[in-house]
């Protein structure tokens, strides 16, 4: 096999922990590698990151913007958003408009045009991927997550070379029932299904999408590559509980992921404040929550830090919260990254009790889980935790201990470099 190597994925790459991991290990391996990316406000159309060249496509926004003015011109005034942050992907589009002025026939109509222009737009980015990707010449079409994977077979059909399909989630159930049309459903299945057999190697973050994927689509093979950071450069030492703990939840403010529930079970909290740290469209409605409940002086907001600092600002806590609500498949067998960033960074971690999270938690006593939707046995088991300090810091203790020897990246792209050399 050849060594020069094509990622694709529709997002800017800056702030994407799975991409620019895999990308510097195959790059430090000897990879030629090369990564087409969708630029944003803040990035530059060509930039080198880690020893390897990012290439970054116009974002599709204004052509979304024109369609949708053309088809909804009479509402454009009411403040549509077409563009909602979720985790890795970028371009799921939404409208932002009070449901209560809307009748019944306007919220279905408006489902329908924001997935039609969702359709659109992934068509084009594909199409405008495929043809730069192409002109790159690679032996390997790595496409991240099934919004570039037409992107990497139309590229692959045309010159030939691998096709590697990374899924860091199941994107067809990443919705609950009713949030999305049978159009969007059937257009993302149907896309799945009849590209998933052409690939050469599949990799996913996590064995209970694997294994979903392989009985649905009748594929076998699919690799499991963990979401886990870097050991970092300073050791770990977990520190000492102070006398206000401090409850982290760091990342991305979308639906989903219990951030309501988590502020709500702050009155039942019998010490410590928490510390929400990230950005979302979620953000506003947080912030109001807050107020309405009376707890500013419980729950603070603290800015975003570059991807590279997320581990040693966490470090700052005491305890790390994944609260991830199981709405629909892709949570309820998700293992996000921020369960080993707190790990890394020496925290006890209180997460929702799904299968992945549960499994890590309890197999290596690292902290305690809780039933979803219930922001009173989120905070029970909190101030289980926070109550009981010598076990709080064994805990602490084993988080440090597994991350190091288990959960680290040095450890997991291994599996990524076998991966590869077993293409050839």
């Amino acid at each position: 096999m050849g060594k020069k190597v094509c990622m694709l994925v529709t997002n800017p790459v800056t702030d994407d922990p799975r991409v620019r991991r895999e990308a510097a290990t195959l790059c430090k391996a000897g990879y030629d590698l090369v990564v087409v990316a969708v630029r944003n406000e803040s990035t530059k159309p060509e930039e080198v990151i880690d020893g390897y060249r990012v290439i970054r496509l116009p974002h599709p926004k204004l052509l979304a913007k024109l369609l949708w003015r053309r088809l909804n011109a009479r509402t454009d005034s009411s403040g549509v958003s077409l563009y909602e942050s979720h985790g890795n992907q970028v371009h799921q589009p939404i409208t932002a408009i009070q449901q209560s002025e809307q009748r019944p026939q306007d919220t279905w109509l408006r489902k329908c045009w924001v997935d039609i222009l969702n359709v659109v737009n992934v068509i084009w980015i594909n199409i405008a991927m495929a043809i730069t990707a192409a002109q790159q010449r690679p032996d390997v079409y790595h496409a991240h997550d099934l919004d570039t994977l037409l992107a990497g077979w139309l590229a692959s059909r045309w010159t030939g070379g691998f096709l590697v399909y990374d899924f860091h989630e199941l994107f067809t159930e990443q919705y609950q029932q009713g949030v999305k049309t049978g159009l969007w459903h059937t257009f993302y299945s149907w896309l799945e299904r009849l590209l998933i057999g052409r690939t050469h190697l599949k990799l996913t973050v996590c064995d209970s999408l694997g294994e979903w994927v392989s009985a649905r689509y009748g594929v076998t093979g699919v690799v499991t590559v963990k979401n886990v950071p870097r050991l970092p450069n300073w050791n770990i030492v977990p520190r000492a509980t102070t006398a206000t703990p401090v409850i982290l939840y760091h990342g991305a403010y979308v639906r989903n992921r219990g951030l309501e529930e988590f502020i709500s079970c702050v009155p039942y909290l019998q010490e410590g404040r928490i510390v929400l740290r990230g950005r979302g469209p979620l953000e506003s409605k947080l912030r109001m929550l807050v107020h309405e409940m009376r707890v500013q002086d419980r729950v603070l907001f603290a800015p975003p830090v570059p991807m590279v600092e997320l581990v040693q600002a966490a470090s700052e806590a005491d305890l790390g919260v994944a609260p991830f609500l199981p709405l629909c498949l892709n949570t309820r067998y998700c293992l996000p990254n921020k369960l080993f960033e707190y790990m890394m960074a020496g925290l006890a971690v209180v997460a929702t009790d799904v299968p992945e999270m549960r499994k890590i938690v309890l197999d290596h006593d690292v902290g305690l889980i809780f039933p979803s939707n219930d922001p009173k046995a989120m905070a029970a088991v909190c101030n289980e935790l926070l109550g009981n300090k010598s076990r709080l810091l064994q805990m602490k203790k084993n988080s440090a201990r597994v991350a190091t020897q288990i959960y680290n990246w040095e450890h997991e792209e291994r599996r990524l470099l076998q991966a590869y050399m077993a293409l050839a």
